[in-house]
């Protein structure tokens, strides 16, 4: 019964202290790439050009979020953590359908590539970051 009943105790602080080791902080280089994702894809990037209509402008965005997804992906790929990875790919092919439809001025296919794009985005944040009570961000 007693020993039931510290293992049960210890269940919790066991877990917690796995989820210590297992979160990391970001290294400059990730920290800079991602930044780079989010201003391509947010009110200076897509998400203004793409209200805006400014075909040219959405396939620069585009060409900036594959190369950071190649980049992205080798990061996952490096850690052997396949939804990542998974994220990574599903998100390079959405710019790269983003950026060909911009090329065609063709808004119904932007707009589901941004949707693909953004789900994936949301996906790997969901999974893999965790907000820190300063507000800077950790890989878990």
């Amino acid at each position: 019964m007693r020993r039931g009943l510290v293992l049960l105790l210890a269940a919790p602080v066991l877990a917690f202290g796995i989820n210590l080791v297992a979160n990391e902080k970001p290294t400059a280089e990730f920290q800079a790439l991602m930044r780079s994702t989010a201003a391509a894809a947010g009110p200076m990037g897509l998400r203004g050009h793409v209200p805006a209509k400014d075909y040219d402008a959405i396939a620069k965005d585009a060409a900036t979020l594959k190369g950071n997804f190649t980049k992205i992906e080798t990061f996952w790929s490096e850690k052997k953590v396949a939804d990542a990875v998974t994220f990574a790919k599903n998100g390079y092919e959405a710019t790269e359908a983003l950026e060909k439809a911009a090329q065609a001025k063709d808004d119904a296919k932007i707009a589901a590539a941004n949707m693909t794009l953004g789900a994936q985005c949301a996906g790997c944040h969901t999974a893999h970051r965790e907000q820190l009570p300063d507000k800077s961000f950790e890989i878990k």
